[in-house]
């Protein structure tokens, strides 16, 4: 009897086989548990006010309303004084400068009144701030395989991402947290020329309705680390009232 104890007591002192590493879409959901634990992500409305600085040392402020649940976007600026908002409203796109859907071909020029670009706006701020959880949206293709790789002298489980054709050309590459899986930074190459593209540092989180935000993040060049800008998350309100309540005109020129 004594051997046989002695060879059980032998199999619960072996060290355990260590877990097989997460998969891709596995660490997806880790971070999206994470990020948006309650889900509200898909019906979040707020009013984000953000502070834009350039690498000139040049700094801007906007605001962005979201209202996910309609697809509502507004984007409102005041360059020079003027107040500047582009604005997508049950799916058409309003311009408006001063209040006005009017302007001058000078005025469409200087700040951008352009039809078309408001939805790239809107895919831009929805996408980034909307991350990890975005990655479930259809037309994403997520490897299987999720590399340790090195970002600034720091190594992430990384989560390797592209998408269908008809979707996007972009592939991206999304560094976690070890311990948590939160999102700690971002890189994406356009696959148009060797290392274009651009990654993106996130540091801190702002809380929205359950919703774990970016606070920070720090813009460089993928082809020499160059640094391109910094956008902060200076707050969130709710979103009680929006600046376009109702669909309007995309924004024509006049004389």
């Amino acid at each position: 009897m004594m051997p046989k104890l002695l060879f059980f007591l032998a199999l619960t002192l072996l060290p355990a086989a260590p877990a097989p590493p997460l998969t891709g879409p596995q660490l997806v959901q880790q971070s999206i548990a994470y990020h948006d634990p309650q889900g509200k992500w898909p019906t979040l409305r707020t009013r984000l006010f953000f502070q834009s600085t350039s690498a000139a040392g040049q700094a801007s402020t906007f605001e962005v309303e979201l209202d996910n649940a309609t697809g509502y976007f507004c984007h409102i600026s005041h360059p020079g004084g003027r107040e500047v908002v582009k604005g997508v409203v049950n799916g058409q796109e309003v311009l408006l400068l001063d209040g006005q859907p009017h302007f001058t071909a000078a005025e469409q020029k200087q700040y951008r009144l352009v039809a078309g670009a408001v939805q790239a706006a809107r895919n831009f701020y929805t996408y980034l701030y909307g991350l990890p959880m975005k990655l479930r949206d259809a037309g994403t293709r997520v490897a299987a395989e999720a590399p340790q790789q090195s970002l600034r002298g720091k190594t992430y489980p990384t989560v390797q991402v592209s998408y269908d054709p008809a979707v996007g050309q972009d592939t991206w590459s999304f560094y976690l947290d070890p311990r948590t899986s939160a999102l700690r930074a971002y890189r994406f190459s356009h696959n148009k020329e060797p290392n274009d593209g651009e990654y993106v540092l996130l540091d801190q989180e702002l809380t929205v309705k359950g919703v774990k935000l970016p606070k920070t993040r720090k813009w460089y060049l993928n082809k020499d680390d160059s640094f391109l800008a910094t956008d902060l998350l200076l707050k969130a309100e709710p979103l009680t009232s929006r600046r376009l309540p109702t669909p309007g005109p995309v924004g024509a020129t006049k004389n």
